[in-house]
Order: C-alpha cells, then structure tokens, then sequence
C-alpha cells in the first residue's frame, strides 16, 4: 500500500467516504485505545493520537504506511487482509486522521491547528500532543536525527513540542528547565502557540525529500 504520489499524499484506504463509513466516533476510539491490551497502543487519548499522526504527516517518510499504523494502534501487520472488523474500524480511522491533517497542511495550512487535550482545570494542555508526537519519532528515529542535531539550522522546528516532552524515563527530553516565574509561565502559556506555526514549516522541510531519499 503506496501513501502517495509526488504532489501530495494520497487517501488512504480509498475515498472519504468509505473511510467514514468505516470508521469509529473519536469516542469510541478512544475508549477502544484506553482499553486495548497486548499489545498496547503507543498512545491512549485523541490528542496524543493526533499529535503522532502530525509528525507521520510532516516528518522523514515510513517505507509503508503500516509501519506506524500497526505499531501505533498495536494492530496486527497486514490488517486488513487479516484483522478483524474492530481492526479495521482502528485502521480507518486512523486513515480518516492521517487524511484530515494531510488535505489541511496542503490546501490551507494557514488553518491548521493541533489538538491539544484541556486541563481539569481549564486551559490548553499540549502535552499529550506533543508526547505523541515524540512517539512518533521515535518509531522512525534513525530518519530524525538529522533534524534532531543541535547544529541543524532547523533544530528550532521541534523546539516547541519537545519543550513538553519527557522520556521513558520521565525527564524532560530537553533538559531540565531553567527555574523561575518566567520560565513557567512560557512554558504552560506561550511555548505550545508556536506549534501551529512549525508543523507546516516542518512539513515543507521534508516534503521535497520524502519520495526522493532512499529508504
């Protein structure tokens, strides 16, 4: 299964209409994601979710789309020829996600926005988006490490996500913060309102290399 031709990704699973057919509410699938066991999803909330389908959309290309499908949503490979219909509700959702972000950071890019989790309290938390992400990453890291490198002139790019990342581990993956009022208050309010800006850049970054690098 080929994601797509020169001018953009294509469709994944056919139209979208197929795919809606197919495909399970947000509500559902994040219940299925919460509940799924051995083997577990990479992530469990529609926010993560989102932000590891961003960085598949914008970041170095998998070989085949089931690379981070599968892995992801800890389905089985060729699910479609061998999951069952649960699986494949999974899988066209996923490609109904993977479809959205795409047609968006083509088309209009200006529009495009994360969807970042909300506090208990109120407010944005982009945390979960962004780990996602990070997850993404780190299934395919061997083709980000070149942006990953500190004197790669578009390091900056991931700054704002990996800013909310940690490790397996729990630290964060940038370090530990610098201490103070200031630090903190960029960090829970101003840090994640430029990822909505470096997601297209990044997408543009690797779009001319995507069909054009050996895997």
């Amino acid at each position: 299964m080929e994601l797509g031709a020169p001018r953009r990704d294509a469709a994944l699973l056919g139209g979208m209409s197929a795919i809606d057919d197919m495909a399970l509410s947000d509500e559902a699938l994040e219940a299925w994601m919460a509940a799924k066991t051995a083997p577990r999803p990479l992530v469990r909330t529609m926010s993560a979710l989102d932000g590891f389908v961003t960085a598949a959309v914008t970041g170095p290309r998998f070989a085949d789309p089931q690379d981070w499908m599968c892995p992801l949503m800890g389905l089985p490979r060729d699910v479609l020829a061998k999951g069952s219909a649960t699986d494949h509700a999974v899988f066209a959702s996923l490609a109904r996600i993977h479809n959205r972000i795409n047609a968006t950071l083509f088309d209009r890019p200006q529009d495009y926005a994360p969807r970042f989790a909300t506090k208990p309290s109120g407010g944005i938390d982009p945390r979960p988006w962004c780990q996602g992400f990070y997850a993404a990453m780190n299934l395919n890291i061997k083709r980000w490490k070149r942006l990953l490198d500190l004197d790669n002139p578009n390091h900056g790019l991931l700054l704002p996500i990996l800013i909310y990342c940690v490790d397996k581990k729990g630290r964060p993956v940038l370090g530990k913060p610098r201490p103070g009022p200031e630090t903190a208050h960029f960090i829970e309010h101003e840090a994640y309102k430029d990822i909505a800006l470096v997601i297209p850049a990044l997408r543009e970054l690797h779009y001319v290399t995507r069909y054009d690098d050996p895997q």
